[in-house]
């Protein structure tokens, strides 16, 4: 291992270790902030304890939402079913799991934008991280 080796490997332990650090004092002072728990008194699963029970708290003030019957999950899909054999015509109707098919295809059509986006921005994040490596570990 060469001297620059070294030293690379030396400033990544050390970037590592302050962020973790930054990190920790960063939840105490959250938790001290919103629980009122001193930070002598915390640990991180006293943490995941407090935010499990904020969870619960906010997941019970949030309105619950109206479940359908059988009978209308039935009539909808009936009903899903029959417009998306009016979209392919008479013939679908002798094709397997045609209306599933159509879905499919209509959903992978619309989500292609959002999808290729996404891969877009994650190969420019990618890009974007292996730049500032770079930049600040092989001067």
């Amino acid at each position: 291992m060469s001297q620059t080796d070294d030293s690379v490997a030396r400033m990544l332990f050390v970037d590592v270790g302050v962020r973790s650090l930054l990190l920790g004092e960063a939840r105490r002072r959250a938790v001290t902030r919103v629980f009122g728990v001193p930070a002598n008194d915390q640990s991180l699963l006293v943490t995941m304890i407090l935010l499990g029970a904020a969870g619960t708290v906010v997941r019970g003030l949030a309105p619950s939402l109206p479940r359908p019957s059988g009978g209308d999950t039935a009539v909808g899909g009936m009903v899903a079913g029959a417009a998306l054999r009016g979209i392919a015509g008479a013939p679908s109707a002798t094709v397997p799991l045609a209306g599933g098919l159509i879905a499919f295809a209509l959903l992978s059509r619309s989500l292609r934008p959002a999808v290729a986006e996404a891969v877009r921005g994650a190969r420019a994040l990618a890009h974007a991280i292996r730049s500032a490596f770079d930049v600040r570990y092989r001067r």
